[in-house]
C-alpha cells in the first residue's frame, strides 16, 4: 500500500507524482497474495494456492505472476495460484541477534517474515548485538537462523519513527511511535518544504548516530518512556454529561461513524462474529465504538490487524497504526499469513471485515487502485485480502465521485459485501439480488421530508439507485454514542 509515511493513510503526494510521470513502475499485489508469492519462494516450490486476488483486476495484468488452475482434486473448481517469489535482497529491522545472525524479531511480525526466507541476501538491522547464551535463552523467538543472514548492522532506534515491541526478552527496551515527527514529515511531503526536511534528516545525517544525536536523547527517552504501559491495561468508558435536555451538534461524518458502529453491533450479535478485521480511518473507529459498546454486554470479540494483532484493546486517542500500548494488550501476536489466510479468509474464519475504499459500485466491488483519469490511490494494501471475510461492510463517503456506475479498477470483489454505511444513508444487498438497495437515510436540516432526503442520496449516486421495500430514517445520535465518539476521537468536535 503507498500512503503517507504518517500517522495515517492517505494516499501519497510524492508516490503519486512519480507514477503520473512515468519514473517509477508499480505492480499490484494484495498483502497476503504477495507474502504467499514470498513463503512458495522460501519453500522453493512453482506457486502457492490463493484465495485473494481472484475476481480482481489485480489479476488481470500478470499473466506470469498469476494464473487460474482445476482443483486438481475436484472440490473447489478453479482455484487462483500465484508464483514464487524470490527477492535478490531482503532488509529488516529485528529487536536483537548474535554475531552469527540470529535474528528475534518485534511481535507481530506483519511482513517481515517470508521476504528473509525467500531472499537471495539478507540485511539485518538491530537494536543491538547479544551474546549466543541469550539467544539460546529464547531460541523459540527467533525468526531467522544466522545461515541465511549474510550481514548484521546495528541500529538503535533503527525504526524510528514507528514503534517496537518486546517480543518477551530480558533487557530490551521498546519505543513508541513519534507521533510529532510523523505530522512534521507529513506536513513537509504534502505542500511543505520536502526538499529541506530531506537535507535535515536523511542527507544532512552523516551516519546512523548523527540521526540520533538530531533526535536527541531527551526525545528518545520520551518514546521509550511512552511505551511503558501497563500489559492489559483496561479503559473506564467516559460518564455521559449533561442531563440530556439539549441535543448534542453532530456532523455527517459523526453521524456516518455512529451508524457504522451500530451496524457493526448488530451484524456481530446476528452473525455471530467472533472476530472484527477494520480498516485505518472510519472503519477502525466504528470497531473500537462497537467494541466498547459489545464487551460490556458480554460479548466475546476479538479486534484484529492486518498485520498479526489479535484481541487487543483499543487505545483511546490513537490510530489502528501499530503502537506499542495496542500490541502490549493482544491476547496473540502473528504475521500477516497468519490473520489473512486463516483468521480472515480460512475455513473456520468467523470474521466481520469493516473497510473504507476510494470508490464503490452497486455490488459491493472497491476501488483503491486508480481513479478514472488514471491518478494512483494507495493500492490494495489487505483490502483484498479482507473482503474473504465471512461478511464485510463498507463505509465510504457519498457523491457522484465514490458511487459510481462502473469501476475503473476493481481492487476487490464485492460478494461478501452486506452493507454499505455512506455520509447520508445505508445500503444493504436483499436475499434475492446482490445489488445494494437503500434502506435509510440520515437526518438532514436541509431536508424536511423523507422523499426529500432518499432524493438527495439518489443525486449522490452514481448509478441508478434501487430502494429496498422501506426506508427508515437512522435515528439521530445518542448522547452516549457522541461522548464514547469523542473519547475515542479527541479532535473530534
Amino acid at each position: 500500500m503507498c500512503t503517507d509515511i504518517s500517522a495515517s493513510a492517505r494516499p501519497s503526494k510524492i508516490i503519486q507524482k512519480a507514477y503520473a510521470g512515468k519514473t517509477i513502475n508499480l505492480e499490484n499485489w494484495s498483502l497476503y497474495s504477495l507474502q504467499q508469492r514470498l513463503m512458495a519462494g522460501a519453500f522453493g516450490i512453482p506457486f502457492m494456492p490463493t484465495r485473494s486476488v481472484v475476481g480482481s483486476d489485480i489479476a488481470s495484468d500478470k499473466e506470469e505472476s498469476f494464473a487460474e488452475m482445476e482443483d486438481p482434486f475436484g472440490a473447489a473448481g478453479k482455484v487462483g495460484i500465484v508464483r514464487a517469489l524470490n527477492p535478490d535482497v531482503s532488509i529488516v529491522h529485528g529487536c536483537v541477534a548474535d554475531m552469527e545472525g540470529n535474528v528475534i524479531l518485534a511481535a507481530p511480525y506483519g511482513e517481515d517474515l517470508w521476504g528473509p526466507l525467500a531472499a537471495k541476501n539478507v540485511i539485518v538491522t538491530v537494536e543491538k548485538i547479544v551474546p549466543a547464551h541469550f539467544i539460546r535463552k529464547f531460541a523459540a523467538l527467533v525468526k531467522i537462523p544466522g545461515y541465511m543472514v549474510s550481514a548484521i548492522c546495528v541500529a538503535p532506534m533503527g525504526l524510528h519513527p514507528f514503534s517496537i515491541s518486546n517480543p518477551g526478552i530480558d533487557d530490551f527496551e521498546p519505543y513508541e511511535k513519534d507521533t510529532d515527527f510523523l505530522v512534521e514529515l507529513s506536513k513537509a511531503s504534502r505542500g511543505g518544504d520536502l526538499d529541506a526536511w530531506i537535507d535535515a534528516w536523511i542527507a544532512g545525517c552523516a551516519n546512523h548516530q548523527e540521526y540520533l544525536d538530531k533526535l536527541g536523547e531527551k526525545r528518545i527517552r520520551s518514546l521509550k518512556e511512552k511505551s511503558r504501559v501497563v500489559i492489559g491495561a483496561t479503559f473506564a468508558l467516559p460518564p455521559v454529561e449533561g442531563d440530556g435536555s439539549s441535543p448534542w451538534e453532530y456532523d455527517p461524518k459523526q453521524m456516518m461513524l455512529i451508524a457504522l458502529a451500530r451496524e457493526i453491533h448488530g451484524s456481530v450479535r446476528g452473525q455471530e462474529h467472533r472476530v472484527i478485521l477494520a480498516g485505518a480511518g472510519a472503519g477502525s473507529t466504528a470497531a473500537f465504538m462497537a467494541y466498547f459498546q459489545l464487551t460490556p454486554k458480554g460479548y466475546e470479540i476479538e479486534l484484529l490487524t492486518g498485520n498479526g494483532q489479535i484481541g487487543y484493546t483499543p487505545v483511546p486517542g490513537e490510530s489502528i497504526l501499530a503502537n506499542e500500548a495496542g500490541v502490549r494488550s493482544c491476547t496473540m501476536l502473528s504475521d500477516t499469513i497468519m490473520t489473512q489466510g486463516v483468521f480472515v479468509g480460512g475455513k473456520n474464519n468467523r470474521c466481520l471485515s469493516v473497510l473504507g475504499a476510494g470508490q464503490m459500485d452497486k455490488y459491493g466491488n472497491i476501488n483503491s487502485t486508480v481513479t478514472a483519469s488514471g491518478q494512483f490511490l494507495v493500492g490494495s494494501g489487505g483490502a483484498n485480502d479482507a473482503l474473504n471475510a465471512k461478511e464485510v461492510i463498507i463505509a465510504l463517503d457519498q457523491s457522484k465521485d465514490r458511487f459510481v456506475e462502473s469501476l475503473p479498477y476493481i481492487t476487490g470483489p464485492g460478494h461478501a459485501v452486506t452493507t454499505v454505511v455512506s455520509t447520508m444513508g445505508v445500503f444493504k444487498k436483499s436475499a434475492s439480488e446482490d445489488e445494494l438497495l437503500l434502506v435509510a437515510c440520515f437526518s438532514d436540516g436541509r431536508a424536511t421530508s423523507l422523499d426529500e432526503k432518499i432524493e438527495r442520496v439518489r443525486q449522490n449516486c452514481g448509478w441508478p439507485m434501487k430502494l429496498g421495500p422501506r426506508i427508515e430514517e437512522v435515528p439521530a445520535p445518542s448522547r452516549e454514542e457522541l461522548q464514547l465518539l469523542r473519547w475515542l476521537v479527541p479532535s473530534s468536535p
